[in-house]
């Protein structure tokens, strides 16, 4: 049991290290995409890339709110044909950048999870984004790798092993849909309040 006691003990200390600063500049990137209309793409490897499954069905789903426009999150972590296709055809380090090629638009918002920061695939599909003029986020491990350098934003997850850098990215998930759920619920108001009054506050 002392093991476990540790380890959430490390868990409550990480939580309280993750950067607000660093946090409130990704979700100024989410928002402005939201706002524009942009779509939000989701990508990781192992671990992350379930997060990023999850991460995209709650941010798709869990924000729905009545009167207002939906977010739009997509991962590319889920097509499995297509991921398979191009790791057979090219190289494993392209299976993101590919499918990125075929959707990404300047706007776009393409956010990489990894614990390492140094995931050839991840950092691929991250250079095509801001090539596109999309927006590039990155949630990273304690020291964020080659991918921190690279992105207009990042929140390092300050963890002392692999498995509370990807406790801390579910939370952080969770942390960001939450937020964007508000965001989306102060756009309906503003929207019904328009409606009303003929013009937005």
């Amino acid at each position: 049991m002392e093991s476990i006691s540790i380890y959430i003990s490390e868990l409550e200390e990480m939580v309280r290290s993750i950067s607000l600063p660093h946090l409130q500049k990704v979700l100024q990137l989410l928002e402005q995409a939201y706002h524009s209309g942009h779509r939000i793409f989701i990508m990781g490897n192992g671990g992350s890339a379930a997060t990023a499954s999850h991460f995209a069905l709650d941010l798709a789903k869990n924000t729905i709110v009545p009167g207002a426009p939906r977010l739009k999150a997509i991962s590319l972590t889920d097509h499995v044909p297509l991921i398979t296709a191009w790791s057979n055809d090219t190289a494993y380090e392209h299976i993101f950048a590919e499918q990125l090629a075929n959707l990404i638009e300047a706007g776009d918002v393409a956010i990489g999870i990894s614990a390492s920061g140094n995931s050839r695939n991840v950092i691929n599909a991250l250079h095509l984004a801001g090539r596109s003029g999309a927006f590039t986020i990155g949630l990273l491990g304690a020291t964020g790798g080659k991918i921190k350098d690279m992105v207009d934003a990042y929140v390092l997850a300050p963890g002392r092993n692999i498995e509370q850098e990807e406790d801390a990215h579910m939370i952080l998930a969770h942390i960001i849909t939450r937020h964007m759920r508000q965001v989306v619920t102060t756009y309906a108001q503003k929207l019904a309040l328009a409606g009303t009054n003929g013009q937005a506050n």
